[in-house]
This record gives structure tokens, sequence and C-alpha cells, in this order.
């Protein structure tokens, strides 16, 4: 990195701005006196590229293009695939909006698995670690199966939001706003992000279905609040889907839940859906073809 005021003692043909902060950068070269025609936008856009076509690569801008629509395509294919798969479910309204591609929200694979989970495994006990579209398809099951539902939140004002947003929301469902707090991880030297205490939720019931988005990933490891009630809380028959798999902190998680069941002596089956957004699925024995939705 070369300080703004160090530039000028330099010889160059051109600035590439390739920054976030293009607009700054900008200015502060200006004022140095720099010649507006030498400063180039770094932007990765094709009118940009074809500008300057003679200080880019072309085939890093199309490989750059090749992937953005790759996404596109495979976002709008696992739409589909969860367009279809709620369609055969009476208990999910279909005037109900569920989207899988916003920035925090789960994806659309993973909202699949979950709808096929439900209605295959018909889970009577339901832990939710993360209030969001995930919810709005359990709330639906939950309304015709009358399972117990327990949602912990970790945003008071965002759960009052979409309480206005879902007022068909049962009473029956047990939510709880546990704020995050952060603690050092000496595992993995880090400070982690975690619910404030569950115990009273978690430790004296058991779950067929547990779905963790929440609370906040962390770099090292993410989301261990359900690592000390492992293989406890689960019932004979189990699945535990993870949400940002694709997430080293998540990885983690799932390694170290892993090695709980194993030191436990339980057979798990273990399935990663997805490809840029990846959620993880652990199950029992019993539900081997779960790990083969699609």
């Amino acid at each position: 990195m070369i300080p703004p005021d160090n530039i000028v003692a330099w010889e160059f043909d051109y600035i590439l701005c390739a920054s976030d902060y293009e607009n700054e950068m900008r200015r502060t070269l200006k004022e140095l006196h720099i010649p507006d025609e030498k400063i180039i936008s770094g932007k990765l856009n094709y009118e940009n590229i074809m500008e300057h076509k003679y200080l880019f690569d072309i085939s890093h801008f199309l490989a750059y293009q090749n992937q953005t629509i790759e996404k596109s395509v495979n976002v709008l294919m696992e739409r589909n695939r969860f367009c279809d798969i709620r369609q055969g479910l009476e208990w999910l309204d279909e005037t109900i909006s569920i989207t899988g591609d916003g920035a925090w929200a789960v994806g659309y694979d993973y909202l699949s698995v979950l709808c096929k989970i439900l209605q295959i495994m018909e889970p009577q006990n339901i832990l939710e670690m993360g209030l969001g579209q995930s919810s709005k398809v359990i709330i639906g099951y939950q309304k015709s199966s009358g399972c117990n539902y327990k949602v912990i939140e970790q945003d008071e004002n965002w759960y009052n939001f979409f309480r206005k947003d879902n007022l068909s929301m049962s009473n029956d469902i047990e939510i709880f706003i546990r704020p995050v707090k952060q603690i050092f991880n000496e595992k993995y030297g880090v400070n982690i992000n975690c619910y404030s205490d569950i115990s009273d939720i978690v430790a004296d019931d058991t779950y067929d279905l547990i779905s963790i988005d929440g609370p906040w990933g962390s770099d090292g490891i993410s989301r261990t609040d359900i690592l000390p009630y492992i293989p406890q809380c689960l019932k004979k028959s189990w699945a535990v889907l993870l949400d940002d798999y694709e997430r080293d902190g998540e990885k983690n998680l799932i390694y170290e839940l892993e090695t709980i069941l194993k030191n436990c002596k339980i057979h798990y089956r273990k399935k990663i859906y997805g490809k840029y957004r990846q959620l993880c699925l652990l199950t029992s024995d019993d539900n081997q073809f779960l790990c083969s939705l699609f």
C-alpha cells in the first residue's frame, strides 16, 4: 500500500482505483494534481472494461461474468425446485410469500429439504434457532400437525416485525428472545456470538428436528449453542439442519457435532446440499433417505 502523499514521487502510466472507495480515491488523487486521464476506474463492468481493454484481461472479465450468470441460474433452479415441492404440501398456504434469496434468509435448498423432512418425518418436537423464512414453513406445518414448536430469536425488533407480517401464527408456538453475547472459545481462540442462556429452553426436552440459522455467524466456529445438549436433546429418530455450511465457522460446528456423536457411539448420516449456498443435514440412520432428496 502506497501512502497518497508518496504517489507524486512515483513514475506511472495509470492509477487503477480498484476499491469500494473509488470516489474518495479520485478526490485524493486530484488534490495531488494527478491528471484525470491517468486515473482509471477498477469496476468490473462491461463498459469500463471495453473502454480500457488495453489494461484489463478480458478473459478474466468473461470468467467473472460467467460465474455471475451461473449463480443466477443456480438460484432459479433452486427456486423452481422449492416451488414444485411446496405445491404438494396441503399445510403450506400457497399465498404466503417465502423467499430463499435474501441476504440473511436461508436458501431455497434449505427450504426444500426442510419441507421434505416435515413431510416425511412428521416431527412432533421442533426446535428452531433463528426466526425467518424457514419459520414460515414450520408455522404452516405446526398449524396442521399441532406439533410442539420452539423458536429462539436474538432480536426482539425483528420478532415484532415478523409477528405483524404473520398474523396467523398460532399462540401455541413458543418464541424465546435471547439477546446475543460474545464468549471466548478457547479451542478456536476467537470470540463467538452466542445466545444468552438457553438451558431453560433446551435442557428438559428432546427433539425430532433442530433447525439452526442463528445467532449471527462467527469466525473460527459458529452457532455452538446446541453443543452442550447433544446428544441428550435428540430423540431416537432425529434430524439436525444447519444453514451457511459454506462458511468455515459452520463447518467447524458440524465437526464438533460429529465428534460428540461418534464419542457417544451414535450412528448417523450426513449430507451436504447446495452449491454456492450450502446446508448440512445430520440425521439418524433410520432417516438415511433424507440424504438423497435431490
